[in-house]
């Protein structure tokens, strides 16, 4: 089930975390209005997950919403650049 060669897009990622809440995108299109002062309607806020437009400010509030975190992680096969 989980993808090993190919990161899961910001989309995906919504859509997983909307299941596992068992959230409609209506629903959370209602909440971020209402925490939020939100103007985008569930049919905006689709379509930039759709065209991969959506702001990295509004999804760390849907992450939020949600009770997730967005975690930044060290990889272990970085190297340190050399000039």
């Amino acid at each position: 089930m989980a993808k090993r060669d190919k990161e899961y897009t910001i989309r995906e990622q919504i859509k997983m975390m909307l299941l596992w809440r068992d959230v409609s995108l209506s629903k959370l299109a209602r909440r971020l209005s209402k925490e939020y002062e939100y103007s985008d309607s569930q049919s905006n806020l689709s379509r930039k997950l759709i065209k991969n437009t959506i702001k990295y400010d509004e999804v760390k509030k849907i992450a939020g919403l949600l009770g997730y975190n967005i975690i930044f992680q060290e990889k272990d096969d970085w190297e340190d650049w050399e000039e």
